[in-house]
C-alpha cells in the first residue's frame, strides 16, 4: 500500500516518495546493507530485528538525520479504541484540570481518538517540527594525558595498583587542564579512577569519583547517552558496596528507565544490571523480588548465547542461589546441576568454578531432601489431626497435595484447644501415654526430668510454631535450638495443666477453671508471638512467614 494520501503536495511530485511502499523500502534496505557491509539481511529481518524496537529505531533515525518530532504518543501498530480513549482522557484531564468532564473536553477527546484512528502511518508531515543541521567536529587530543591514562590502566592490569593510581590521577589533572572540567574525556578518566578505587576496596572514594563522572557525562554527551547510563549503573553498584543499598536501587531504576529508551531488552549489559539488582534486593532480604531479576538475567543470557556458554552457566549458578533463598530447593538443585555439569565438562573437575558448583549442589541436594522429609511429616501430622477433628482423610496422591494442605489448614481451626496445643508442641496423642496424676511435675524434681526432649531441633523444626521466653536473647542458631527445646518443655507443661483443668471442668469443678484455661491460652499466644518476633530480629524468618506460622 502506498501512503500517498499522507504526503504533502511537494512530496507527491517526487516519484520515489510517491511510489514508495513498505515492501520496496525493505528491499532497498537489504540492497544497501549488502552493498555497504557485504552482509545479507534475512527476508524476515523486520519481524525479527525491528519488531519490539520501533521506538528505539525511530529515535535513532531522528538523531541521525536531525529530525525534531512533536512530543506525543506514536503508535507503531493500530491501537485498540479503548486504549486510545483512556490515553486521550488522561491527556485532556492533565491539560484542562477540573473542567475535564465538560462538553468541550469530551469533544477534544473525541477528536483526538478520531485522529489516531484515521492515521495510516506512524509519523505524518505535521508531526515534524524542525530539521536540525548535523555537523562533524574534530576533537583535539592531548598526547601527554592519553599516554598517562594508558600507562595507568596498564599498571592496574599488571597489579601495580599504587603506580597505576598515581598515573591515572596525573592523567586526570592533564585532562582537566587541557579539556576543562566539563568534557567527555574528563568523565571517562573520572570513571576509570573510580573503578581503580573500587577494586582497591575504597568504596567511598569510588562513589565520589563516579558521581563526578555522572554529572559531567550528563552535561556533555546527554542524559540518554550510553556512557551516562553505564556511569549510573556503576554508581549504583558503588553505593550498594558502601552500604547505601536503597540509594543504589534508586540509581539502578533511573538507569534502567533510560536504558529502555536507547537499547533493546536483549543486551549483555542489561543482564548484568538485572543480576546486580537481584543482589541488592537479596541484601534487603527481599528474596522473591530478587528472584525475578536474577531469572531475567539468566533468560537474557540464554537468548543471546545459547545453553552452552560460560555466562549462561554462571547465571544458572546465581539463579540456583536465588531459588534456594526463596525455599525452592528442588528448582535450585536442577539449576545448580546444569551449571555444575557445564563447568565440569568444559573446564574439568579441578576448576575452581566446578568445585564451587559441586559444593553448592551437594548442599542444596541435602537441603532439598531434608525439606521434603519435613514437609511430608508435617503434612501427615496435619492430615491426622484434621481427620481426627473433622473426619477428613489424608490424601496420598501427590497431585492433590496443595488442595490437601488448604483443607487441613482450614480444619485446624476446628480442633479443641487441647488438641491444638498438642499439634503446636508436637506432643502427638499424649493421652495414650502414662503420666502422673494431675499432669504436673514434682516441685523438687530437676528441670526436664520427666520430659525427654531429645536433641535440639533444627531451624526448620523451630519454624514449625514454637515460642520462647520474653527475657531470652536470640543471637544465633545454637540459641534458637536451645530456646526451642526449653519452650517445648514449657508448652508440654501448659498442655498438661490445661488437660488437668479440662478434666476438672468435665467433673463439674468450675472453681477458677474458666480463668485458668483463658490464662493458659493467652500465655501460649504471647510466648509464640515473642519467639517469632525474635526470629525476625535475628533474620531467621520474614514477616510473611511469621503470619503463616502464627
Amino acid at each position: 500500500e502506498t501512503p500517498s494520501d499522507d504526503l504533502s503536495d511537494a512530496a507527491r511530485r517526487v516519484d520515489v516518495l510517491a511510489q514508495l511502499t513498505p515492501a520496496l523500502l525493505v528491499a532497498d534496505i537489504q540492497a544497501e546493507v549488502s552493498l555497504r557491509f557485504r552482509f545479507a539481511l534475512s527476508s524476515d529481518f523486520v519481524s525479527t530485528m525491528v519488531h519490539g524496537n520501533e521506538r528505539i529505531l525511530l529515535r535513532e533515525i531522528c538523531q541521525r538525520v536531525g529530525v525534531q518530532l512533536a512530543m506525543k504518543q506514536y503508535y507503531f501498530e493500530h491501537p485498540a479504541a479503548a486504549q486510545v480513549q483512556a490515553e486521550a482522557q488522561a491527556e485532556v484531564a492533565a491539560e484542562l484540570g477540573n473542567v475535564a468532564s465538560s462538553k468541550a473536553a469530551k469533544r477534544i477527546v473525541r477528536e483526538r481518538v478520531d485522529c489516531v484512528a484515521a492515521r495510516r502511518t506512524v509519523v505524518r508531515a505535521d508531526d515534524v517540527l524542525n530539521f536540525v543541521a548535523r555537523t562533524k567536529v574534530s576533537t583535539h587530543n592531548s598526547t601527554f594525558a592519553d599516554e598517562a591514562f594508558e600507562a595507568g590502566r596498564m599498571s592496574l592490569e599488571q597489579g601495580q595498583r599504587q603506580m597505576g593510581l598515581e598515573l591515572l590521577l596525573e592523567s586526570l589533572a592533564l585532562h582537566e587542564q587541557t579539556f576543562g572540567f566539563l568534557h567527555a574525556e574528563s568523565a571517562r578518566c573520572y570513571a576509570v579512577v573510580s573503578l581503580a578505587h573500587y577494586d582497591a576496596g575504597e568504596q567511598a572514594l569510588a562513589a565520589e569519583f563516579m558521581t563526578k563522572a555522572v554529572v559531567i557525562s550528563e552535561r556533555t554527551v546527554g542524559l540518554d547517552n550510553p556512557l551516562t547510563i553505564h556511569n549510573y549503573l556503576n554508581l549504583a553498584l558503588y553505593e550498594h558496596a558502601r552500604g547505601n543499598t536503597l540509594v543504589g536501587l534508586r540509581l539502578m531504576r533511573h538507569a534502567l528507565d533510560l536504558w529502555n529508551l536507547v537499547n533493546s531488552s536483549d543486551h549483555p549489559d542489561l543482564a548484568t544490571a538485572h543480576n546486580n539488582v537481584g543482589v541488592m534486593l537479596q541484601s534487603l532480604r527481599l528474596f522473591d523480588d530478587a528472584l525475578e531479576f536474577v531469572r531475567s538475567a539468566y533468560e537474557i543470557r540464554l537468548r543471546l548465547h545459547g545453553a552452552q556458554h560460560v555466562l549462561v552457566a554462571s547465571a544458572q549458578h546465581a539463579l540456583a542461589k536465588a531459588l534456594a533463598l526463596t525455599g525452592d530447593f528442588k528448582a535450585a538443585v536442577q539449576a545448580e546441576r546444569e551449571a555444575h555439569g557445564y563447568f565440569s565438562e568444559t573446564f574439568g573437575p579441578e576448576d575452581a568454578r566446578s568445585k564451587e558448583t559441586g559444593e553448592w549442589l551437594a548442599e542444596l541436594t541435602f537441603n532439598a531432601v531434608r525439606t521434603a522429609k519435613l514437609t511430608r511429616a508435617a503434612r501427615e501430622k496435619m492430615a491426622e489431626a484434621a481427620a481426627k477433628a473433622g473426619g477428613l482423610m489424608p490424601v496420598a496422591d501427590a497431585s492433590g497435595a496443595q488442595q490437601q494442605q488448604q483443607d487441613v489448614e482450614g480444619a485446624k481451626g476446628l480442633l479443641p484447644i487441647d488438641e491444638l496445643l498438642k499439634f503446636i508442641t508436637g506432643s502427638g496423642n499424649r493421652s495414650d501415654k502414662p503420666r502422673p496424676s494431675g499432669g504436673k511435675r514434682s516441685k523438687h524434681a530437676p528441670k526436664g526430668s520427666r520430659r525427654n526432649i531429645g536433641k535440639n531441633p533444627t531451624i526448620s523444626e523451630i519454624n514449625g510454631g514454637f515460642g520462647t521466653f520474653a527475657e531470652t536473647k536470640v543471637n544465633n542458631q545454637s540459641d534458637c535450638q536451645e530456646l526451642a527445646a526449653r519452650f517445648k518443655e514449657v508448652m508440654d507443661n501448659l498442655s498438661d495443666e490445661y488437660q488437668d483443668q479440662d478434666s476438672k471442668q468435665d467433673a463439674g469443678d468450675d472453681s477458677e477453671n474458666a480463668a485458668k484455661l483463658k490464662e493458659i491460652r493467652e500465655k501460649v499466644k504471647e510466648m509464640t508471638t515473642q519467639y517469632l518476633d525474635k526470629l525476625i530480629d535475628n533474620g531467621e524468618i520474614t514477616s510473611e512467614e511469621k503470619a503463616r506460622y502464627h
